[in-house]
């Protein structure tokens, strides 16, 4: 099983860099017939997992102007107790102190404070609709049939997985949030050219 340490930081300097990025990841003993597996999946849409509206996306790229792209991203395996949770941000380098807070404040909320039902009920359908136009992708339809085979699985295990999803409530994905992404854990790195920035360069 997986043990994750204590949360670190770590800044490394990349000179003559334009853009500086931002990681914080997170790795969780947890496979994807979890119980819990369908509600961190909604947790993780809502927070950054969404390409056209999340809640990531409008503070810092709509709302503040702070970075360039920023998405969270959650995956867990089929046959080993793996999954893994992280965000990613990429912004000018004198503005990634300000991405790193304004994405912790965001993960915060959604642990403190939850979701809202309406909240909840436009991620279902985004995320479902996303479902359905995947497999209308020939190259993305060949690579879920080769997971079922290889994991001993039939198309049944998506049914499920979707009929889970549409039963979600708030509070289930909130507590799923709170139980196994601790944030006292993340493993952060900021990467860019920081020398520059200090130095008042641009």
């Amino acid at each position: 099983m997986i043990s994750q340490p204590p949360g670190t930081q770590q800044r490394i300097n990349t000179p003559d860099k334009a853009n500086a990025t931002y990681t914080a990841g997170l790795l969780l003993p947890l496979k994807d017939d979890d119980p819990d597996y369908p509600a961190l999946v909604m947790a993780n849409f809502i927070l950054g997992g969404n390409t056209l509206s999340s809640r990531l996306g409008d503070r810092i790229r709509q709302q503040e102007g702070l970075s360039y792209g920023v998405s969270s991203s959650f995956s867990a395996a089929a046959l080993d107790q793996r999954a893994n949770f992280t965000v990613t941000a990429i912004s000018n380098p004198h503005n990634i102190a300000r991405v790193a807070q304004a994405a912790r404040e965001e993960m915060e909320r959604l642990s403190r404070d939850g979701v809202s039902g309406a909240e909840l009920a436009r991620a279902k359908a985004g995320y479902l609709q996303q479902l359905k136009v995947m497999r209308t992708n020939d190259a993305a339809l060949a690579g879920m049939l080769n997971n079922l085979l290889f994991n001993n699985r039939t198309f049944a295990y998506y049914s499920e997985l979707e009929n889970k999803i549409e039963s979600l409530t708030p509070a289930q994905v909130a507590e799923a949030f709170r139980q196994h992404i601790d944030l006292q854990k993340l493993v952060i790195i900021s990467a860019g050219d920081f020398e520059k920035t200090t130095a008042g360069g641009d």
